[in-house]
């Protein structure tokens, strides 16, 4: 019980805090992980906004499902619950909305076994605070527990949602980090953007767009801390001990570490986005994905935006807006020298609650297996923008109808960049994602603004390992 307490104290307090800079529809850190597509007529039924559920039938296992999701979202999820609940007579899925993903781990934290979930969700770069929780059921559990199971899942959803290859949590759908650009600015300046496969190559390819005249701004990023950490990680680099928060709280962060010639890499990563800055061709720091970057991508004011590939909508609707064609490539490493082997992935995932009901659990299961059926998963891929988690997904008739559209043909790039792809990279299982990766977009920030890049990576470093010394005191 004093364990429990003290993750109480330590999580919940600081969850709670983070929180509030939160969106509460299933976004982190300012992030859209499943787009915006167009809005559902479907009506819910489950409950939202903290209202409690209507009861499950009598003769069903009630499986309490804690989710991020309100409005569309909620909505499209919904129809898939119900879906389920029609299927067989066994289990009952409902859904019950609980906050943003920081609100819903400190309600995790700070609840008696007795009145937890049997699943919840959460975005890909909390898996940590999942791995690390004391709280959950490792889904590969229940796979090895169960023979009808074949899926072969993408590599970089294994390494994301895994350790060695055995599932923490299991995607519901694939966000993939790269950048979109502007296909006719990229036509102009001569540059094929498929060859930007580091930060190097993307620097003289900002400098070339806006030194020639093809746009009056080169890159856009959207405000996070976690695209520095996706090209770090394809680099081939960890960027905290521990095996990357693998085998323990991680202690420290390593930005400043360079044993292995990691510092030097990320010394310049941040001094080359300080220089396009500095020199003009990168668009205002902070500013809004959908009301400004977006926009400016189709006006041809700005010719590309690192963020991940689930804003198709707002991609579409901007080039159609502006004439111009689109396209998303993966993301980049740092430089040239990268191992480039892996990709991170982003969006979120399923995650079992150890509530001390095996049936609920056993129920949770099975509405994943459901959700992340070939069947289900083209419909909600296309509403939602989410990539395939396998190539049965990908393979279906319906998608492939999809990929076979003009506008959409880049996917079926990104597709076999998967399929290339091992399980080298993978996002940091911190426990308190909260601080570490907002860390990152303070660094960038100040970088900028003009600090000096040395002083503000020493800053970054300060904040994390301060936060992992305090979270570990009460948690290691």
């Amino acid at each position: 019980m004093k364990k429990r307490m003290t993750r109480i104290v330590s999580l919940a307090l600081a969850l709670l805090m983070a929180a509030a800079l939160c969106a509460c529809s299933g976004t982190s850190g300012g992030r859209n992980d499943s787009g915006a597509p167009p809005p559902s007529n479907s009506q819910p039924s489950g409950a939202q906004d903290g209202q409690t559920p209507a009861p499950a039938p009598a003769d069903r296992v009630s499986v309490m499902y804690w989710c991020p999701y309100t409005g569309n979202g909620a909505e499209r999820v919904q129809k898939i619950i119900d879906g389920f609940n029609g299927s067989q007579d066994k289990y009952f899925v409902q859904m019950e909305y609980n906050g943003g993903y920081f609100d819903q781990l400190a309600k995790l934290q700070a609840t008696d076994k007795a009145n937890l979930p049997a699943l919840c969700n959460s975005s890909s770069e909390t898996v940590g605070s999942y791995l690390h929780s004391g709280f959950i059921r490792n889904v590969q559990e229940f796979i090895d527990a169960d023979p009808a199971y074949d899926r072969d899942l993408y590599g970089n959803l294994i390494s994301t949602y895994g350790v060695d290859g055995r599932l923490i949590g299991y995607p519901l759908g694939l966000s993939l980090s790269g950048f979109f650009y502007n296909a006719d600015i990229f036509e102009a300046a001569g540059i094929d953007p498929y060859s930007l496969t580091s930060m190097d190559r993307v620097y003289d390819a900002a400098v070339k767009i806006c030194e020639g005249g093809y746009a009056p701004y080169a890159i856009a990023e959207e405000h996070s801390g976690i695209w520095a950490n996706y090209a770090f990680h394809r680099e081939g680099f960890y960027t905290v001990d521990n095996d990357n928060g693998a085998s323990g709280l991680p202690t420290r962060c390593l930005y400043n570490d360079n044993s292995d010639g990691f510092a030097d890499i990320v010394r310049q990563y941040y001094q080359q986005w300080a220089d396009l800055s500095a020199k003009g061709y990168m668009f205002p720091f902070g500013s809004k994905i959908k009301e400004d970057m977006f926009p400016a991508l189709g006006r041809s004011e700005l010719a590309m935006i690192v963020t991940t590939n689930s804003y198709l909508t707002q991609a579409r609707d901007a080039a159609a807006e502006g004439g111009i064609k689109f396209g998303f490539v993966p993301m980049f490493s740092a430089t040239d020298n990268g191992r480039q082997t892996g990709y991170c992935s982003s969006g979120n995932g399923f995650f079992i609650v150890d509530n001390g009901r095996p049936e609920e659990q056993q129920g949770a299961w099975e509405f994943i297996k459901y959700f992340t059926s070939p069947d289900v998963q083209v419909d909600w891929n296309l509403e939602t923008g989410y990539l395939p988690l396998y190539d049965e997904i990908y393979n279906a008739e319906g998608y492939q109808a999809f990929v076979a559209e003009e506008d959409y043909a880049y996917v079926n790039r990104l597709i076999e960049a998967l399929q290339g792809a091992d399980d080298s990279a993978f996002y940091a299982f911190v426990a308190n994602n909260n601080e570490y990766t907002p860390a990152g977009a303070t660094c960038l920030e100040a970088v900028i603004g003009g600090t000096p890049v040395d002083e503000a990576i020493n800053a970054m470093c300060e904040t994390i390992n301060t936060a992992f010394e305090m979270y570990n005191a009460t948690n290691g």
